[in-house]
């Protein structure tokens, strides 16, 4: 084996000078160097791990950062929607509380024309010098008072006949004649107010009974058994003249029993419990299921009634073929207005292909007929000329969403409207039809 050694030679006053270095000691520098290298490249590749380690730890953190703050946005939602909530039951409360209150004055109106109906039978008693129902009193409950109405009932009908008697004899007894035209006219205009504050109860009650049932047919919300009990009780026949019609001192032989004044109040004492015993279980469930029904689409989303188009299989305009139509089509001009139908976010907002500008909502759940469970929403609306909300924006019932237009894989301007329930595509009609049906449709 060969050996390698290094001479070197350095040139000074004293002379040359030589420096060797031999083979060993080249080899232990060059082993050296190696082993310095080698620590020197594991440190960078230490380093190396490290900061590949922080990157993916922070583009963790990022993601959590942005799903917190989706979080804390969703959140901010419901908080919006509380707050609606709770001003629409407020508003409810207090419509209850002026129809409370309107029930009231008229009730109070009632007490005072019977108060005046007992002063003229008091006087009447006494110009007649006969014998007559006492004197109602102040505390009477209601069915003291019905009591006492058939009592006087009675009594009138004794007038009815004294008065006859009178005006028979009226050339011997011309001031009595008098005064008796003077108490009659007193009686009817009295039977006159008694009967229509009497008819204003009962068109009040209608009203009240009739938006009762548009406001459970509207939310498909089925009221409690109370109101049915209740009615079963009642369910007696309606109809014909009420008693105070029948108060006419010129036909005595048409005037009505004297158990159906009796019942005709009864009947509406019932009837007013059974409306405000369905008013509170229609207040706790809207309390309870307002969010639902918000986002409901519900409304029409165009002031349009006409269609183009149905859902459903259809010839197709441009292949002139049937295929399915997966929506219904609103005739409008260019440029009007599109509504959100219910309260969603707006899923996309932007241009897709056959669509041309779509606007697609996200409703979340809401009630759809036939189904006991809520379902999942969403709308779309397409062929738009401009769109006017942003992807991710929160938008309520009646919101502008864009214009009408005719862009994408479409003949004229015009509106498409689809409806995707739990994922799958149903016909807008149906909800509309079912909670809306006074908002009818037509095809042009």
């Amino acid at each position: 084996m060969s050996n390698f050694s290094i001479l070197l030679l350095k040139d000074s006053d004293v002379g040359v000078r030589q420096y060797h270095f031999g083979s060993k000691l080249l080899f232990f520098l060059l082993t050296l160097f190696l082993i310095g290298t080698a620590a020197l490249g594991w440190k960078f590749f230490e380093q190396f791990q490290t900061i590949t380690k922080q990157s993916l730890l922070i583009e963790k953190q990022e993601k959590t950062q942005m799903a917190f703050q989706q979080r804390i946005d969703l959140y901010d939602g419901r908080e919006s929607r509380i707050s609606f909530l709770e001003d629409y039951v407020e508003e409810l409360k207090q419509s209850e509380h002026n129809s409370n209150v309107m029930f009231k004055k008229h009730s109070a109106l009632f007490r005072s024309n019977t108060q005046k109906l007992d002063e003229l039978h008091n006087y009447i008693c006494q110009t007649l010098e006969t014998q007559c129902a006492p004197k109602l009193n102040i505390q009477a409950n209601p069915k003291q008072t019905v009591l006492w109405l058939e009592q006087i009932y009675q009594d009138f009908i004794v007038f009815n006949q004294s008065l006859q008697k009178f005006d028979s004899r009226r050339r011997s007894f011309e001031e009595q004649a008098n005064i008796i035209q003077q108490l009659r006219g007193q009686l009817v205009e009295t039977e006159q107010n008694l009967s229509e504050h009497m008819e204003f109860l009962k068109v009040n009650q209608e009203t009240v009974t009739r938006l009762t049932k548009k406001i459970s047919k509207t939310t498909g919300i089925t009221l409690s058994k109370i109101g049915k009990s209740k009615q079963a009780k009642t369910k007696t026949g309606r109809g014909g003249p009420t008693i105070l019609d029948s108060l006419s001192l010129d036909s005595p032989q048409v005037l009505l029993s004297s158990g159906n004044l009796r019942h005709f109040l009864y009947s509406n004492s019932d009837n007013y419990d059974v409306t405000v015993a369905q008013l509170e279980d229609l207040s706790r469930l809207i309390e309870r299921n307002h969010s639902i029904w918000r986002q409901t689409p519900t409304m029409i989303p165009i002031r349009s009634r006409a269609l183009s188009d149905r859902y459903g299989m259809r010839v197709d305009p441009f292949s002139k073929k049937r295929e399915y139509h997966a929506g219904i089509d609103f005739r409008a001009r260019r440029g009007t207005p599109v509504y959100a139908p219910a309260d969603a976010v707006v899923r996309i907002a932007g241009r897709k292909a056959g669509f041309g500008l779509l606007v697609e909502l996200l409703h979340g759940r809401g009630f759809f007929p036939g189904k006991k469970k809520s379902v999942r929403y969403r709308t779309r609306f397409a062929h738009l000329s401009k769109i006017k909300v942003k992807r991710g924006q929160q938008v309520k019932r009646g919101d502008l969403l864009g214009l009408v237009g005719s862009t994408g894989r479409s003949t004229g301007p015009h509106l498409h409207y689809e409806m995707i329930i739990n994922g799958r595509r149903t016909n807008p009609l149906l909800p509309i039809s079912r909670f809306n049906p006074d908002q009818r449709l037509y095809r042009h």
